[in-house]
């Protein structure tokens, strides 16, 4: 069947409608809801596992990161003509549009005005610059063993927690792609988290931890491997903001670093997992990778979010796109198509989040970061219109899958 065929053909065949799903009709063996005083909570029975909302029917996430953007690192031309400077006039529109896309909820990097008025999602501050998408000359890692360091992140915890009366807010966020593989960060920034320890001055609280890392395993005779060690950077570190997190907000739902798909080696996930509730991916490519997720979650056992993607296609004034670029809006929204009818039908899945809203062009690398809407207020076409009959199905799958 031709793609465009594919694509529109869904238009005719749904009838979408939220429900409560009937829990009482399930086994109590293995059931498990979150207790939580937090709006939206987790729902688990085996290896099914869904959102549930504030009125507890299921909620496959489906939303848009970085609408914040429009204003930020300075105000685009479009939001100063359009909506007068004012968040609040965007975020009525924005609102508007992102339902009628049938898109439930507005990811992260959402404008305080919006997140008043539908659900989203809460990052945090960098804890540590270890982001893969900085540039070399504003990546660094921390010595996470110094107490300083210490205080600083967890004020950036608490100033995230400040929401958690929002009746609106899923979940917290912490650091974006994080760096954590150490071959991978050598590769890609000439360092990794262990030789940043290794190479910090001898008095320094990470020397000499390492040091005393090193001596033990001297003492019974094994080797001090930087896998092990990067275990111990991890422990201390999710040790650090797992419980603090909790203890500021024990009611809402934690998801985690956003980590780069292959970029969170096991002994990372080790040490994370008693903290968090869901894994956060960052997933690229133009293919849901289902053996990955599937191995992931054989593994952790804990509900997935597909936390950032997207592919782009070039336009006229824009050759160079962020993430992969397809040939067209139609190419894009086949394979938009293919990717999250793939990940709904997981029952590990909880949701996807699409990355940008508005286009926004980067002059430093001469790139455009695409978003639903072009830079002046105009929905891309036939794209959203796709979108929206692909949203919508995508909900009926999780449907469903549900109640199988």
């Amino acid at each position: 069947m031709p793609k465009k065929t594919s694509l529109i053909i869904i238009n005719s065949l749904l009838a979408i409608s939220f429900f409560s799903y009937g829990m009482s009709k399930m086994p109590n063996e293995n059931l498990q809801i979150t207790e939580s005083k937090s709006s939206f909570r987790l729902f688990s029975y085996g290896n099914v596992h869904y959102l549930l909302d504030p009125n507890d029917n299921p909620f496959f996430t489906i939303g848009v990161n970085h609408i914040s953007a429009m204003s930020w690192p300075s105000p685009m031309p479009i939001f100063e003509s359009k909506y007068n400077g004012n968040w609040n006039e965007a975020a009525e529109d924005i609102k508007r549009n992102l339902y009628k896309w049938n898109f439930n909820s507005a990811g992260y990097g959402t404008p305080p005005e919006l997140q008043k008025l539908m659900p989203f999602m809460m990052p945090c501050q960098p804890l540590v610059q270890n982001s893969g998408y900085h540039g070399k000359e504003d990546f660094s890692y921390a010595d996470i063993f110094d107490p300083k360091v210490k205080k600083n992140i967890l004020n950036k915890i608490k100033n995230m927690t400040r929401v958690k009366d929002n009746p609106n807010l899923i979940g917290y966020y912490w650091t974006d792609t994080p760096m954590w593989d150490l071959e991978r960060s050598s590769r890609r920034f000439g360092i990794n988290w262990v030789d940043f320890i290794k190479n910090l001055p001898d008095q320094s609280p990470g020397k000499i931890k390492y040091l005393e890392f090193k001596r033990s395993c001297l003492l019974k005779q094994y080797p001090a491997k930087d896998e092990e060690f990067l275990k111990i950077i991890a422990k201390e570190y999710y040790g650090l903001i797992g419980p603090e997190t909790k203890r500021l907000d024990p009611d809402t739902l934690i998801f985690g670093e956003r980590y780069l798909s292959n970029n969170h080696p096991q002994g990372i996930l080790d040490e994370a997992l008693p903290y968090i509730d869901v894994v956060a991916i960052q997933p690229f490519g133009d293919r849901f990778n289902g053996d990955y997720f599937d191995r992931l979650y054989a593994y952790v056992k804990k509900p997935i979010i597909i936390c950032d993607h997207q592919c782009s296609f070039p336009t006229h004034n824009h050759k160079n796109t962020m993430w992969l670029q397809l040939e067209s809006q139609e190419d894009v929204c086949y394979a938009y198509q293919n990717f999250l009818f793939d990940a709904a039908k997981k029952p590990y899945i909880i949701g996807y989040h699409r990355c940008q809203y508005m286009d926004r062009f980067n002059e430093d690398i001469m790139q455009l970061k695409q978003g639903m809407v072009q830079e002046n207020g105009s929905a891309y076409e036939p794209h959203a219109s796709l979108v929206t009959e692909i949203n919508k199905k995508a909900i009926f799958i999780f449907s469903k899958r549900i109640k199988q």
